[in-house]
């Protein structure tokens, strides 16, 4: 893989006339997995959506190796850039193979033929999704974990060097959400697949992440690695909630542990 700089420089965007982004600066670490965290609404997915071009900035610029994103040929940027949006929607009848091949449409010409290098990709997508044996099912009759395996094998199939995934454990199982980063992780470390990925667990978003982006009301709270970044104080003022954070026993990184009004010792003293 190549090293890319992907960057936003005061960039600002929203829907409908509405702002959710404002003046957001940051600069995408290279070969790294980046974890975007914050409460509902705060801007994630519009940042997200921003950086791959599915919404297009009111102010500012995205930069792909210094380039605006919004002056590239898309099939060029599909090379380099891919997507996993949230709730994404397959054609009608489309079985899992088919939907999986498309992935290989950014490094297809017109008239471009199928080659043995497009079916190991798609071959070793569904492979590693565990999605082999669904690939003559049509998508619409999968299970909702079943298919976001199946989006996440597309993604891997259009072999990009930058990988932007919105919400990828959505609907999965915790099992299969351990896989899932595990695969992703798989990924950065074999190809130095740059991974930005939204994720609604903290725990999962530090163990699995180089660098965490906390996002507060369209800004950049705290960027910086898992244990700069995962504090009470952080998740106090994003999400507005009493927490400890300790350290996970397991891979060493920092941990967060709700304080809730009935979950601390004693809360359940008075009970029968």
């Amino acid at each position: 893989m190549t090293d890319h700089s992907l960057v936003a420089t005061e960039l600002s965007a929203g829907y409908d006339g509405k702002a959710i982004l404002d003046g957001l600066d940051l600069a995408i670490p290279s070969g790294r997995i980046t974890a975007i965290v914050g409460a509902n609404a705060c801007g994630k997915s519009t940042f997200l959506r921003t950086l791959s071009r599915l919404l297009t900035p009111t102010k500012g610029h995205v930069l792909l190796d210094g380039t605006s994103i919004h002056r590239m040929p898309a099939r060029e940027l599909a090379r380099t850039l891919g997507l996993l949006p949230q709730a994404p929607i397959a054609p009608e009848g489309i079985t899992v193979a088919d939907l999986v091949s498309r992935g290989r449409h950014p490094h297809k010409s017109l008239f471009s033929r199928w080659t043995r290098k497009d079916d190991e990709a798609v071959d070793g997508a569904l492979a590693a999704t565990k999605t082999f044996d669904l690939a003559e099912r049509p998508v619409d009759e999968l299970s909702g974990g079943q298919r976001q395996r199946v989006w996440i094998a597309m993604a891997l199939a259009q072999e990009t060097d930058i990988l932007l995934l919105d919400e990828p454990t959505t609907f999965l199982d915790i099992n299969h959400q351990i896989e899932v980063l595990d695969l992703l992780t798989d990924l950065n470390r074999a190809r130095g697949t740059t991974v930005v990925m939204v994720l609604h667990d903290l725990n999962l978003a530090a163990r699995y992440a180089d660098d965490l982006v906390a996002m507060a009301g369209g800004k950049i709270h705290a960027f910086g690695a898992p244990d700069a970044v995962l504090t009470d104080e952080m998740v106090r003022e994003v999400f507005g909630l009493e927490s400890r954070i300790i350290e996970d026993p397991v891979s060493g990184r920092p941990m967060m542990l709700p304080i809730g009004r009935h979950g601390s010792a004693g809360a359940g003293a008075n009970r029968r």
